[in-house]
């Protein structure tokens, strides 16, 4: 009798134990994650002293070597042999401010010559060109049936270079679009235009600020959208990018200063806050050509080659086999840099991911034995310029990509839902959930991460996930480049609150208690994979789409 029941007891344990011993193991290195451990961290890395870590920029530079050294601190092993640094660059095209010009030519041939900035938005960013031609002032460029109202009707475009509002017709304290949708306020609304912009044929189209929008510039109104149409970065590595004949043929789109619209229309009878006062007032277009003007515009580009650098330390696998295969985590360092004499410091995008990092690394080392498959830490660059820091990671990998078992992303994990929070364009999670963004290509990774949700006071939204989803979440931060590499992803955000890419996202609007527990939920999520005995099967691969 006494027999038998040691021989339950026995089973029983050996049934039990490593089960309660993983719960255990688990639950004591997650209580390393600390919300002071993150602001601390924080604190750091969203200093307006780092002047928003810029690519190729000295704040970006400080931030690598802060990265490197607290890794050495938590216990990480450096991943580039004895190196917590991956070296890669890029050629960084830029305006060259001394070289171009804006040229308005009067009938009499007096020539006024400006030296403002413009960004060009199709093709993307600056390059070199020549343009010249006739101005058709077009209002707000809007053809809108549901309103009756028409910009172009009666004027002739084909060829012409078109002036155009912003926005749409407004309020008079500009506040409120006359248009029913709130999208028409918003300084984005050019996204509306396009194809209507795009058929009328015109050479080219010059966007300028409306004046009830208290802007002079694009640049002041949409700064984080300024800054990424500033400059056109390309990995050195990367093959040599192919003109698109199609996108040869559309008009060039460019934002423009207030001052050079200004200058166009003095003499013509109207100022641009007249001509906006009238259409709003009337709720009528008021397009006409500029007469006795010719425009030239001169655009010449500057190519410098920037070094930049990966940051990446690694805690290894306990077991002889498995330690070879290695779990990814990572998050991006680089930022926008400042916005005239604003930082856009990006406390949220993406310091809070490279400090959840910090923490999770912390949280493994603190562990009596460690998993059973390695866990990478990988801080990128160069994701606000094209994921520059992710591609260069995957196409000259530190471990095996074949070895690569999974990427868990984090970008902007530190937010809550704010007032303004409450368009499609700015989709945002509350205190305790958090978007999960993936395309399942394996069932297993999913099955891992809905497991530990349903144990975990964080709620898993996947509302946002997948290829098709309009606002391309899935291929806009670096879990895409390891997607590419056919390995599986989940992609970390708490969403995308309306001080993205501006000055406004501050240390002071981080939710600390929830940033823990994002980072507490993925550190489970990794912790798990890192010790399964086999390898998740990966069903639906992106070379397979």
């Amino acid at each position: 009798m006494k027999r038998s029941i040691i021989l339950v007891i026995v089973i029983i344990l050996t049934i039990t134990t490593p089960e309660s011993l993983f719960s255990q193991k688990i639950a004591g290195s997650k209580n390393q994650i600390t919300s002071s451990d993150l602001e601390s961290n924080l604190s750091f890395l969203a200093s307006p002293l780092l002047k928003g870590r810029m690519n190729g920029e000295e704040g970006l530079e400080i931030a690598a070597q802060y990265l490197a050294s607290q890794a050495r601190l938590t216990g990480l092993k450096p991943a580039n042999g004895s190196s917590y640094f991956q070296p890669y660059s890029v050629f960084m095209k830029t305006m060259d401010k001394e070289k171009t010009s804006v040229r308005i030519i009067s009938g009499s041939k007096d020539t006024v010559t400006l030296k403002a900035p413009l960004l060009q938005l199709l093709p993307t960013g600056p390059s070199d060109f020549i343009l010249e031609g006739e101005v058709v002032f077009a209002g707000y460029g809007i053809k809108a049936d549901k309103y009756k109202y028409n910009d172009f009707e009666n004027l002739k475009t084909e060829g012409k270079i078109l002036l155009v509002m912003d926005r749409a017709p407004m309020s008079e304290d500009g506040k409120k679009s006359l248009f029913e949708e709130k999208s028409w306020s918003s300084p984005m609304s050019f996204q509306m235009k396009l194809t209507t912009l795009i058929l009328t044929k015109a050479k080219a189209i010059l966007i300028v600020s409306d004046p009830k929008s208290g802007f002079q510039s694009f640049a002041e109104s949409s700064p984080g959208i300024a800054v990424s149409l500033s400059s056109k970065a390309t990995l050195t590595e990367g093959k040599e990018e192919k003109v698109n004949p199609f996108m040869s043929a559309l008009p060039k789109i460019i934002f423009i200063h207030r001052s050079i619209a200004d200058a166009l229309l003095n003499g013509s009878g109207f100022t641009l806050e007249e001509l906006q006062n009238g259409i709003d007032a009337a709720l009528k277009p008021h397009s006409f050509p500029i007469s006795e003007k010719q425009l030239k515009i001169t655009e010449v580009s500057l190519t410098e080659k920037k070094e930049l650098k990966n940051v990446a330390g690694y805690v290894e696998g306990t077991d002889p086999v498995l330690k070879n295969e290695v779990v990814v985590f990572s998050s991006h360092y680089d930022h926008i840099g400042a916005s005239g004499n604003k930082v856009n410091t990006g406390a949220d995008d993406d310091a809070s991911g490279c400090v959840a990092l910090l923490s999770m690394a912390k949280a493994f080392e603190s562990l009596g034995k460690k998993p059973l498959r390695s866990v990478l830490f990988l801080w990128v660059s160069g994701e606000e310029i094209g994921l520059f820091g992710s591609k260069s990671y995957v196409n000259n990998p530190l471990f095996p990509i074949e070895k690569t078992v999974a990427d868990l992303n984090m970008d902007m994990i530190g937010r809550i839902k704010g007032i303004a929070d409450s368009t499609s364009e700015n989709p945002m999670t509350e205190a305790n959930s958090v978007f999960v963004i993936t395309d399942n290509q394996s069932k297993e990774l999913r099955r891992i991460a809905d497991d530990i949700d349903r144990k975990s006071p964080l709620e898993f939204d996947y509302s946002l996930s997948g290829k098709d989803h309009p606002l391309q979440l899935f291929a806009r931060s670096d879990h895409y480049s390891f997607v590419e590499k056919d390995i599986p992803v989940l992609f970390f955000t708490t969403g995308l609150h309306t001080d993205y890419h501006t000055p406004e996202d501050v240390i002071g609007k981080i939710d600390f208690k929830k940033l823990e527990l994002v980072t507490r939920t993925m550190y489970e999520i990794g912790f798990t994979i890192a010790n399964r005995k086999t390898r998740l099967v990966v069903d639906y691969p992106f070379s397979s789409w």
